[in-house]
């Protein structure tokens, strides 16, 4: 069992003094070993996180990602966080603290710890999504909002669309491997960091979902990977030159997703054209989380490429 916490968010350890939360965690926080494994496992299930559970295990394998864990003063594990270094962008992501010890400044020396281990690793944009309850803690860090972020669902994905009937003429065909030398360029290019490794995990968690359209040159115009959240299926990374080739791509997924419910989280304002596509094709949407960021602004999208779903396992 993990020391209670009073009603002032003291600590009390098991001889029941009173420690003030930053001196009981003073050397508690420390990067993840090997043998924490277990426990990381049970504490995300305590915190009960709305992230796709394999999120964890994706990122893991992504060079340089690391964690902290969070150890009381009996042992026991009561936090954790993720940095996940993307070049000149760095993600903090997957905080979690458990019930008894949050309002502890457990949460602010987590992502503190996340914060100076992107910045060794040369990120100049440190970027997480925050929940409302957590947004006055990042906003003490010194984060800033950006924007906020949607999610749609659409409970039953028609088999059949007018962008569907289109596709025969235009070049929408299953992403190869062939194709990611390309795709990773663009990628990059436009979001301003290299996701590579984690487009190329979901392509192998997920082989032959992924989706790229082409111009009648035969260049690249935009692309979509679909992965698999229970019975339902998730969009992203999704990025087109035009509203058009986005209806190609979002129809064709559609398509491909045999009626069963499909969601996406779209990274945008209000003024951003994938609400107006999805709400075309029948999704409703929900408020999710803020996008908010430390450092340098983020590297500005070049014209004609518009990001309409995110990378589901960095939306935690």
């Amino acid at each position: 069992m993990h020391s209670p916490t009073t009603k002032e968010g003291s600590v009390v350890d098991k001889a029941g003094r009173r420690r003030e939360p930053d001196a009981a965690f003073r050397s508690g926080v420390r990067e993840m070993a090997r043998s924490d494994l277990g426990r990381v496992l049970e504490l995300r299930s305590v915190v009960r996180w709305s992230a796709d559970p394999r999120a964890f295990d994706l990122l893991r394998g992504i060079e340089g990602a690391r964690w902290a864990v969070a150890e009381a003063p009996d042992g026991a594990l009561v936090g954790m966080v993720g940095a996940v270094p993307l070049g000149e962008i760095g993600i903090l992501c997957q905080l979690a603290v458990r019930d008894g010890f949050r309002k502890s400044g457990l949460g602010r020396r987590l992502s503190s710890w996340a914060v100076t281990y992107l910045r060794s690793r040369g990120a100049r944009t440190v970027r997480l999504y925050s929940t409302r309850e957590a947004e006055g803690m990042y906003r003490a860090l010194g984060f800033e909002p950006i924007t906020p972020r949607t999610v749609y669902r659409l409970e039953e994905a028609p088999r059949d669309t007018p962008a569907r009937r289109e596709l025969g003429e235009r070049r929408v065909s299953t992403l190869l491997f062939g194709d990611l030398p390309e795709l990773y360029g663009v990628d990059r290019w436009s979001y301003g960091a290299d996701r590579s490794a984690l487009i190329l995990a979901t392509l192998k968690l997920h082989p032959g979902w992924g989706l790229v359209a082409r111009d009648p040159s035969g260049r690249l115009d935009g692309y979509l990977v679909r992965s698999a959240l229970g019975p339902a299926t998730r969009l992203g990374p999704f990025v087109a030159s035009s509203p058009a080739v986005a209806r190609r791509l979002l129809a064709a997924a559609l398509h491909a997703s045999r009626g069963l419910p499909v969601e996406v989280t779209v990274p945008g304002p209000p003024a951003h054209p994938a609400h107006t596509l999805l709400k075309e094709f029948g999704f409703a949407g929900r408020a999710d989380r803020l996008r908010m960021e430390l450092g340098e602004s983020s590297p500005s999208r070049p014209p004609g490429l518009v990001h309409y779903g995110t990378t589901p396992y960095l939306a935690t």
